[in-house]
């Protein structure tokens, strides 16, 4: 498994599939295995890839985790050689990493950016090493961190353009003039042996190794520059510049649910989503264990718009947007403050994802089974196509 800090991670089975299910490498696999079978006795355009891929598990109807885990690391397909190390790859083994990886044959792997998870010192991803000497929480021997075991992206921007740590006390890698390379807690970011007064830039991935704050070739499709704009709806003007607000270009859906509301029909709180440690997406609301600790939906209200409103904790209490409205118990609490957003007093109001639809609450009939989604409004990123549903307008009053 692998998550938003690019941790690869193994775990492991904790029950065996119920009744008829099945393993979901085991359905690929056979889905695949029954496609080429297809292909052989009815032929079709382009048959190499599929008459042709490797298949080499040792179960071919259920490949093992581990064995796929191997493919993604790769392995030497003839005797390799360092020309710099003289480091000898057998025939065979596991590669160290992708700086292994050549075009020309005597190398596979099925993801370049894993290359390194599952070498010949056995499953780096499985891993369980607590240390920390930096004192960053960098824990390099937990897991494996893709590519490379690299725990910070552009870690050579944590230097001075001499290779010195910008600050003393939170080191992540730097400079060797003894060792003529680049050193650190981390896995440098960085061509190793490239001397600071070579003046290779930290951010590798741009031809002039510097960040960007003007990308004419992005492809951006509202301009060159990074701009800030105001949720599609806001209880207040853009600060920046008021005469344009949103941004031109979202991308809107255009259905009868596609309402937008504003602050003149009363819809003035701002309100976003969230998920609970407790419980994990829409599934956990049938677990037991999971509803005992988190039982029913709640809407998180700061203790001033409470006051205000004259709403109680536990109270049920009713959120309604231009789209629909949704029900549930009032936590009032201090964690969300109000704001002063350009002279104006604005609040905020915050609700787990996790109820509505069928479960264990609200079969028992404690739960209005009105989900989140309901009040959002359906307005995409015209760059990354990401729904604008952690920032929308609703009003709020006892139910």
């Amino acid at each position: 498994m692998t998550n938003s800090s690019r941790w690869l991670q193994w775990k492991n089975v904790a029950l065996p599939p119920p009744g008829e299910a099945r393993l979901d490498q085991d359905i690929v696999a056979q889905i695949f295995l029954r496609v080429r079978e297809l292909y052989k006795a009815e032929g079709g355009k382009f048959l190499d890839p599929i008459l042709n891929l490797t298949w080499s598990y040792t179960d071919p109807q259920h490949p093992s985790l581990s064995e796929l885990a191997k493919e993604f690391n790769g392995k030497a397909l003839a005797d390799l050689t360092d020309p710099k190390t003289q480091q000898v790859i057998k025939k065979g083994q596991q590669l160290p990493g992708f700086a292994w990886l050549k075009d020309d044959g005597t190398t596979s792997c099925g993801n370049w950016i894993y290359s390194g998870c599952w070498s010949e010192a056995g499953p780096q991803l499985a891993r369980r090493g607590t240390e920390d000497p930096s004192g960053l929480g960098i824990y390099q021997n937990w897991a494996w961190s893709w590519p490379a075991n690299r725990r910070i992206l552009y870690n050579r921007a944590s230097c001075d353009p001499a290779g010195k740590p910008w600050d003393a006390d939170r080191k992540q890698v730097w400079w060797s003039d003894s060792s003529q390379l680049w050193v650190g807690n981390d896995v440098p970011d960085f061509k190793a042996d490239s001397n600071p007064k070579d003046h290779m830039g930290p951010f590798i991935m741009n031809a002039e190794g510097v960040g960007r704050i003007f990308g004419p070739l992005a492809a951006f499709a509202d301009g060159p520059f990074p701009e800030h704009y105001e949720p599609f709806e806001s209880p207040v003007q853009n600060p920046l510049h008021p005469k344009q607000s949103n941004n031109p270009v979202v991308k809107k859906l255009n259905s009868p649910f596609d309402k937008f509301g504003t602050t003149g029909e009363g819809f003035n709180v701002i309100c976003t989503t969230y998920r609970l440690t407790e419980h994990y997406h829409y599934w956990t609301k049938n677990n037991p264990v999971n509803v005992e600790l988190i039982p029913e939906a709640f809407v998180e209200i700061p203790v001033e718009l409470a006051k205000e409103l004259g709403i109680e904790g536990g109270e049920k209490v009713k959120l309604t947007s231009a789209r629909s409205f949704y029900i549930a118990k009032a936590f009032v609490t201090k964690r969300i403050k109000p704001m002063m957003i350009d002279g104006q007093r604005v609040f905020q109001i915050g609700m787990p994802i996790h109820q509505g639809y069928r479960g264990i609450q609200e079969d028992r009939a404690r739960n209005a089974r009105t989900i989140a989604n309901r009040l959002t409004s359906t307005v995409v990123d015209p760059n990354a196509f990401t729904p604008e549903f952690k920032g929308f307008l609703v009003k709020i009053e006892k139910a």
